[in-house]
Parts: structure tokens; sequence; C-alpha cells
């Protein structure tokens, strides 16, 4: 346990011109495979300005577990731990958070006290914006109603700032599925992160095609002027590319 201290104990060390994200909140190997598997996916690459950002992730643990650290080490070039935490202003200085790119502070999804649990995460809230106000945060709550907490907080900004409420999203997901029956499969597959690279010698065509789409993600992109003055409607832009 004290070699796993040492060896999660030092500072961050910034390389100019280096992006990197923090995560903290409710850190466990499922939840972190989960998130490295989606935000360090190849596809990144070219679309996301994040896709070279370095992933810090601050948490409390008596030990790291075997499984956690193969995880660590399978990501090390791009991942690094910290034995640290956001209700520490020493903690916050050794990761440099003043210099993140975005704090993103995760929920257990399967917590039995859902209220506990955003309280939790909302004091993780005020801890970060008391010694860095200016820090550009994305908090999971698992509550609608406690979204009002972090609107209290003075330094927390709407336009940069984001809470994202599980709750919510599921049942607007559900609401929008009674109308449109398979959006919310729809939307699953747009926003996760997957690729279709599996043998489909014995998969059957329904299959494939769904594997496929599955593994399609949606882009933002800038069009030129043309198409927003020129043409009159979205098929006219499609059929033009």
């Amino acid at each position: 346990m004290l070699s796993n201290k040492k060896k999660y104990a030092g500072n961050y060390r910034l390389e100019d011109g280096k992006k990197f994200v923090l995560v903290c909140g409710h850190i466990t190997f499922t939840s972190m495979e989960n998130f490295l598997k989606d935000f360090l996916h190849e596809d990144r690459v070219s679309s996301d300005s994040f896709y070279d950002a370095d992933v810090l992730i601050v948490d409390k643990k008596h030990t790291v577990d075997f499984e956690f650290q193969a995880l660590l080490k399978r990501h090390f070039t791009r991942v690094k731990y910290f034995d640290a935490t956001v209700m520490d202003p020493v903690d916050l200085e050794r990761v440099k958070i003043k210099r993140s790119a975005a704090v993103l502070i995760l929920a257990n999804k399967d917590a039995i006290d859902p209220d506990g649990e955003d309280a939790s995460n909302i004091m993780r809230v005020i801890s970060i914006k008391n010694y860095h106000s200016e820090a550009k945060i994305i908090v999971q709550l698992l509550q609608y109603h406690n979204k009002m907490h972090l609107m209290n907080i003075p330094a927390w900004n709407n336009n940069t700032d984001e809470a994202v409420c599980i709750a919510e999203l599921k049942l607007g997901l559900i609401a929008e599925s009674c109308l449109n029956p398979g959006f919310s499969t729809m939307i699953a597959n747009i926003f996760a992160m997957r690729s279709d690279t599996e043998s489909s010698r014995n998969r059957s065509i329904w299959l494939k095609e769904y594997l496929r789409g599955a593994s399609l993600e949606m882009y933002t992109e800038t069009l030129s002027t043309y198409f927003v003055h020129d043409l009159k409607n979205f098929s006219e832009a499609a059929s033009s590319t």
C-alpha cells in the first residue's frame, strides 16, 4: 500500500501545448474502462480537438488493485493516476487544475442514495470552483432536482459548465421512443464509439447492416457559404457533395 501511495503521489508534469482533462468522482475499473474506451477511441484522431489529450484520474484509494493497474499500464502514454482528492487545494495544485481543459465528475449510477451521491459531486464542484473559478466542469447528476444547487454556486457558468442528469436523459429517451420507436437505440449507437472490426463471415445480413450502422458516428463540419446561400434545402446540399 505504501509503494502505491508513493507511486501515485507526485505532481503532473505538463508539456507546453499539451491538453489534458481531469476525471474524478466515482472511479472504478468499470467506469474508467468504459470512459477510456470512448475517449481514446481511434476515430477521434481526425475529428476531435481532444484526440491527443492526456487523462488525469484523481482519486483517493487505499490500494490500487491489479485490475486497475493493468488498465493504467494499457494506456500509460495517455492516462495518469494520482492518489489525490479535489477537496484538497494542495492536491489540486499537484494536478495543475488551472491548466486543465475540462474537469469531468462521474456519478455512481447504481448508488443506493442518489441524493447523497449528487451531494458529494456538488461538493466537488464547489471545491474546484473555490480554487479555480474558471475551471470548465462537466458533472454527472442522478436526480434532476439537484441541478438547482449548482445554479446557486457563484462561479457556476451556464455557458461553459455542464450538468448531465442521467435520470433526465433516460426519461427523455423513453418519452421520445414512444413517439418514434427505435429512437433511443439510434441515439445510443450514434454517441457510442464502436468499431465494426470482427469477422462478419457467419453473420446474418440484418446483423451486418445493424453493426455497420452502430459503428458510425456523427460529427460537426463547417460548410462553405455556397451551401448556405445558394441551396434551398438539405436534399440539394447532399446531392451536390
